[in-house]
Order: C-alpha cells, then structure tokens, then sequence
C-alpha cells in the first residue's frame, strides 16, 4: 500500500505492520514481521523498481518477535544494517534481559508480572502462527537512544510495552509508533494494551507523549495509519 511518494505500507506480513521508506540513497525498512516475511519484502521493494541491495537500514521498533522475526534474514540477504534500542538489543541477540528497570534497580513486584505475561503473549502468538521454532536471533549492528537520527527519523524512546520500545518521528508529521500507540480497523487511535505491557504505566505515559506530538499520520505496529491534521490536534 503506497502511503505517501516515498512510503509503503507492504502488502501481505504475517505478524505487525511493515513500512518502507524510499530515498535516492536507499530504503529503509521499519519493522519486519514475524520469520518467514523476507520474501515478501523483497518481492515489495522489486515491485517499486528498486532492487534489495538498496536497503540500508532495518529499523526495529522494539525486540518483540512479530516485529523482528525477520531481521536476521532479511540482513543475510541484503546487508542492511540491523538499529534498535539499546534496551531492547539484548532480547534481540536472544539474551534474557536482566531483572531490572532500567536504572539498575530491581523490578517492583507488578513489572515481574508484566515481564511474565508478555513473554508468555509473545510465545502463544509464535505457537498459534506455527512459526515458533523459525526465529533466529540476531546482533543489532547500531544501538539507538533517545534523540538520535536515523534514515530522517528521529527516535523516542517510548518504555512500556517493552524497555527499549521506540516511536520515529519524521518532520512531515509522520509517527511510527510500534506498539506504544495503536490503530483500530477503521483508523482511530487505540491505546497500547495493559496485558501485553511489561510496565503498563509506562505504557500508557508513551502513549500520551506520542498522541500529542501533533502527528499527522500515525503509523502504529498494528492496525491501519491514522490521519490526522494539525487543525484536528490543535482542537
């Protein structure tokens, strides 16, 4: 699905929404589903008329497998280098993260229970799409933080769903939001679900910093876009 002049929705993902951005010195993906989307992705960057060599960068909201699933290969298969959160960088290389919030303090009780529900989430998402065995870790080659600038976009780091979730906002107005900020079937806002959150108060504060950006298209890791003007934010 063509988005915008220089942005695709494709078309055929199993797992989360995969973008694709498009400049004169190569693409860029966001997200890539779960294993077994590489094919498709590719067939997608051909269909434009650009070829998978010009992929340069693989940007992953965060480490959850609907959305990494297929960095690895898709890495293998163009080079392209692999930029995620330095938080969520351990998960991705298929480390267990430690017992921590972030500041090196121990978890409260409430955060265990996110951690555990989450990964559990994530393992029946795997088991239900037949695909749990066919993940395959990967090392990310750029660690990204908040306020750095990647491919045009600039990173929020947007905790809660995961520790190192991201949102990437672009000067246009456009926000990939990941899983911190949804879309329903019908375009509409959706707020990130408590169950699913490692931290759900987090969660919800990155919502809130994200839908008041001023967006206006929100490009949420599942769900349609969500369009916006800046009239209807400022009301």
């Amino acid at each position: 699905m063509r988005l915008a002049d220089d942005l695709y929705r494709i078309d055929g993902i199993t797992g989360a929404n995969v973008y694709l951005l498009v400049a004169e010195d190569g693409l860029t993906l966001v997200d890539t589903g779960m294993p077994g989307n590489a094919k498709t992705i590719l067939t997608a960057i051909r269909g434009i008329g650009r070829e998978p060599s010009e992929l340069r960068h693989i940007v992953l909201t965060h480490s959850d497998p609907d959305h990494s699933g297929s960095a690895a290969h898709l890495k293998d298969l163009t080079g392209a280098l692999v930029a995620i959160h330095e938080q969520d960088a351990p998960a991705l290389a298929g480390r267990r993260p430690k017992r921590t919030d972030g500041t090196g303090a121990s978890p409260m009780r409430s955060s265990n229970i996110g951690r555990v529900g989450h990964d559990l989430a994530m393992r029946l998402v795997f088991r239900l799409s037949g695909r749990f065995r066919d993940f395959k870790p990967v090392v990310a080659d750029i660690l990204l933080k908040d306020g750095d600038t990647i491919s045009g976009l600039r990173v929020m780091h947007v905790p809660g769903h995961t520790r190192g979730s991201i949102a990437l906002y672009r000067e246009d107005g456009v926000v990939f939001s990941g899983d911190a900020l949804l879309g329903d079937s019908a375009g509409r806002v959706q707020p990130p679900t408590d169950a699913l959150a490692l931290n759900p108060a987090k969660a919800l504060a990155s919502a809130d910093m994200i839908d008041s950006l001023g967006f206006t298209t929100l490009l949420p890791g599942h769900g349609q876009p969500v369009r916006r003007t800046r009239e209807q934010e400022r009301r």
